[in-house]
């Protein structure tokens, strides 16, 4: 089974040709991902300023620059971590936004919390099962990454006091944590999310990246 290929095809209805050159990037593909990362960043910041009724707008601007490294970081490199894989195996491969998703995130930060489901990469193309499992993993391995990377600045930089070191040790928590709680929630073992797809592809591989940001995540709240 593990040598059979078969169609990866998120998207029926148009499956343009693949492209020249791997790691390339559509204008329309482009747009869609810049529309979606500063949505996502408005929707991150207003639910950091605990809903619209917390907004303090001579803050916002503090708020929007922590939102928009949070989203490249955990958002961005996730994507473009599933489409370099995909890419990488002759696949097309281009994120396309969902648009009633962009919407629920900017309508659940106002009530103060964040739900988002900003789009995703959409891959067309013949790849094995394991093919199809390492390009699901990319995107949670990239957020696992840039947690543990984070954390490490977190632990080594502490807080001292100081606005400078405050503000880095601060950013790197809130970096590590955020990107914790991306790749755990892409990992749940049930359609349409990564983690279905590894688990169908390697239990030993899915099991270590569960425990791994498991890990991360209890970092993230102190029980470590």
């Amino acid at each position: 089974m593990g040598n059979d290929t078969f169609r990866v095809a998120y998207d029926p209805v148009y499956q343009p040709p693949q492209p020249r050159k791997k790691y390339s990037f559509s204008q329309t593909e482009l747009k869609e991902l810049g529309i979606s990362m500063l949505v996502l960043t408005m929707a991150f910041a207003i639910a950091l300023s605990d809903g619209v009724q917390g907004i303090v707008w001579s803050d916002f601007p503090f708020m929007m620059g922590f939102a928009a490294i949070a989203v490249i970081t955990a958002f961005l490199f996730h994507e473009l971590a599933h489409k370099f894989v995909a890419q990488r195996y002759g696949c097309w491969a281009e994120f396309r936004y969902w648009q009633s998703g962009l919407m629920m995130a900017l309508v659940f930060s106002m009530m103060g919390f964040l739900f988002a489901a900003p789009g995703a990469v959409m891959v067309s193309g013949r790849v094995t099962q394991e093919q199809n499992g390492k390009i699901s993993a990319a995107g949670p391995i990239s957020n696992i990454i840039v947690s543990f990377l984070a954390f490490g600045i977190w632990f080594f930089i502490p807080a001292t006091g100081t606005v400078l070191m405050d503000f880095i040790s601060g950013l790197a928590f809130f970096v590590g944590f955020i990107n914790a709680l991306i790749g755990g929630f892409n990992m749940i073992p049930f359609m349409p999310f990564d983690g279905a797809k590894v688990v169908k592809w390697s239990i030993p591989v899915y099991l270590v990246m569960v425990v791994t940001v498991l890990f991360l995540i209890l970092i993230g709240f102190g029980i470590i």
